[in-house]
């Protein structure tokens, strides 16, 4: 049987956790959901901010879905981010974020574009080190990660019916750009229709004519930028969840969420997102498409939460969802 880690994490994340788990359950038969720690909740129970036991369960599971996590109180015993451990023990090489304006209300009408680039770690591709009066900052371009990011890219593209990419580099180091437009001209060729755009004029025409492409490939110096952008089309980017991509493997973070002083009102659309990628990326993309469907049906009729112009509570909102799947 296929399985799903849910990791709620702190603050509002069990609440959302809860609602993904209820919305899967009630299209993706035969998946099993385990639940396991993260953050501080986990560090409160162990001493560790992922503990051993967490680890293993993702030994079992091929897709995880990963809530918000409040370590601000615990910044002199944070050695290192649970999620950069993840991503390291894990080799999610690549991130994408899917970016759909969920209705036409909320955004650009007709946006669906899928943003796709390196996943960088702090300490292993990138450094930061002081000097006498300043700091220098060191990054490592490996031309493996863009080949193995952009494989990923392609086969998403190819099973959801994408063609037209835009290889989205800066003239500021035109060496690893050059490495990065060759490494896209090779993956993607025919059918497919590449264009290589320069961030700046990627990000022009882009508010103004936000579906010329359905899939972006760039440089991690600009993915988050790029990403910035997109949300900023499409309702914002509590909205969507960054997915961290492996061989065989999902990780899935809401961790930009809006969420008021009242937690019961707490909006769960990007973990509902990151588990849609998850049941894409297990080979069930009849159950994910009936998610995304349901989920952008409630946002056309106004059914949603207060962040994004509703009322509904997080338990409303789910049994919405739930009703129209």
């Amino acid at each position: 049987m296929e399985k799903i880690l849910l990791l709620p994490g702190d603050g509002i994340g069990p609440r959302i956790s809860r609602s993904t788990r209820d919305i899967l359950s009630a299209v993706a038969d035969g998946v099993e959901f385990v639940e396991g720690d993260i953050g501080a909740v986990a560090y409160e129970k162990t001493g560790f901010f992922l503990p051993h036991e967490t680890m293993e369960l993702t030994g079992e599971c091929g897709s995880v879905l990963c809530g918000p996590m409040d370590l601000r109180s615990f910044s002199g015993k944070a050695a290192r981010d649970p999620l950069s451990t993840l991503r390291i023990q894990l080799d999610l090489y690549a991130i994408c974020k899917r970016f759909r304006t969920l209705s036409d209300g909320l955004g650009a009408p007709g946006v669906d574009v899928a943003l796709w680039f390196c996943s960088p770690v702090m300490g292993r591709d990138a450094f930061e080190t002081e000097d006498f009066d300043g700091m220098t900052l060191t990054k490592y371009v490996r031309k493996a990660s863009y080949e193995r990011m952009m494989a990923a890219a392609k086969r998403y593209a190819e099973q959801s019916g994408r063609s037209r990419v835009a290889c989205v580099t800066s003239d500021m180091f035109p060496e690893s750009s050059s490495m990065f437009r060759e490494c896209a001209a090779s993956m993607f060729r025919e059918p497919f229709q590449l264009v290589n755009e320069d961030m700046h004029r990627w990000a022009a025409f882009a508010v103004r004519d936000p579906s010329r492409y359905d899939t972006v490939v760039a440089v991690d110096l600009y993915g988050r930028v790029a990403g910035g952008v997109l949300a900023g089309l499409t309702g914002g980017n509590h909205l969507s969840p960054n997915v961290f991509v492996g061989d065989g493997r999902v990780l899935a973070e809401a961790g930009c969420i809006k969420c008021g002083a009242d937690e019961e009102y707490a909006n769960p659309t990007a973990m509902i997102i990151g588990g849609y990628m998850a049941l894409f990326g297990m080979g069930r993309q009849k159950e994910a498409e009936a998610v995304m469907d349901a989920l952008c049906e409630c946002y056309r009729a106004g059914d949603r939460t207060p962040d994004v112009g509703g009322t509904l509570t997080t338990e409303e909102f789910t049994a919405a969802v739930v009703r129209r799947i």
